[in-house]
């Protein structure tokens, strides 16, 4: 199987039980790496708990400042030479019984044929409804405008990217979330950027598209059959939350030259529904104000970029 010529990297903090958790499914599916890099950032009370289970399941373990971003770019560094795949993972996924020989066929046949993929990823299953604001970003007007899309797995010049989850048939896509995914390290040309922050929100659409760039007829493979499920995914409401949200993106925005006009058209449409959602649960305020918060911001850069 593939994950015998496969670095791991799992980063993690301050989540040793689901990280034991992962760690023993991994073992009772028999799944062996040619290692398992554990990146730790976590605060001191949790540092030994992490450092056991390491030592338990044989894993190398580093400790680093906290950024997702910076841990997986370390997990890069500290790499073995003779892998042929680097494997990105979440410390908290669930994967169906048959993911990964599912995933080791597509790589094989993929292989075979010799197609230009710049990585594999495995496909997320839930049974979360539509919000109002997917049903919106995937109406027909908005599809006219150019704003969004109705397909999967797409980029779209404003900077916002379609969702990828419960696949029913393999997809190449423009961009893969980083929750679990392999890539060639002959392919691994780009890093995680340090400038999303700690939390690196769209840290694996920056990722994803840097990588393309730098491969313009590169594409990300989704294998539908190589399934799991990411239970621990929450509602973040916070203020601070809502203000990278905008900021984040727009910096991808800036990056890489999109539009900003229609950044702005999906960021207000984003705001009006976060105002609606907060009404419902008002909980949900503090998000709403860090989304207002952070597109001022967003305006504000533009303002001084104009007048200098």
């Amino acid at each position: 199987m593939f994950t015998k010529k496969t670095s791991l990297i799992i980063p993690t903090k301050n989540r040793p039980y689901l990280l034991s958790k992962l760690l023993f499914q991994l073992k009772k599916l028999r799944i062996k790496f040619n290692e398992i890099i554990i990146v730790d950032s976590s605060d001191k009370q949790f540092k030994n708990e992490v450092k056991y289970l390491s030592q338990k399941y044989k894993c190398k373990m580093f400790t680093t400042k906290s950024s997702t971003s910076y841990q997986r770019n370390f997990g890069i560094k500290k790499k073995s030479k003779k892998s042929k795949y680097i494997m990105f993972l979440d410390d908290d996924i669930f994967f169906k019984k048959k993911a990964f020989a599912n995933m080791d066929k597509a790589l094989k046949a993929n292989f075979k044929i010799n197609l230009n993929i710049l990585g594999y990823g495995f496909n997320q299953v839930n049974n979360l409804k539509l919000s109002y604001l997917d049903i919106i970003k995937k109406s027909k007007f908005t599809s006219f405008l150019g704003l969004y899309s109705d397909k999967p797995g797409k980029v779209l010049r404003s900077g916002w990217q379609t969702k990828i989850v419960n696949l029913k048939t393999n997809l190449f896509t423009d961009w893969m979330h980083s929750a679990a995914i392999i890539i060639p390290i002959v392919n691994l040309k780009s890093r995680f950027d340090l400038n999303l922050g700690s939390y690196s929100y769209l840290e694996d659409l920056d990722f994803s598209i840097n990588m393309r760039k730098k491969n313009k007829s590169g594409k990300f493979l989704l294998v539908s059959s190589a399934q799991f499920n990411h239970p621990n995914n929450i509602d973040r409401i916070d203020f601070n939350f809502g203000k990278v949200e905008f900021l984040n993106r727009f910096w991808i925005v800036q990056k890489y030259n999109y539009d900003f006009t229609k950044f702005f058209y999906i960021a207000l449409v984003k705001i009006v529904m976060s105002f609606f959602s907060a009404l419902l649960n008002f909980k949900k305020f503090p998000k709403f104000f860090g989304n207002i918060t952070g597109l001022c911001s967003c305006l504000k850069q533009i303002f001084l970029k104009k007048n200098k």
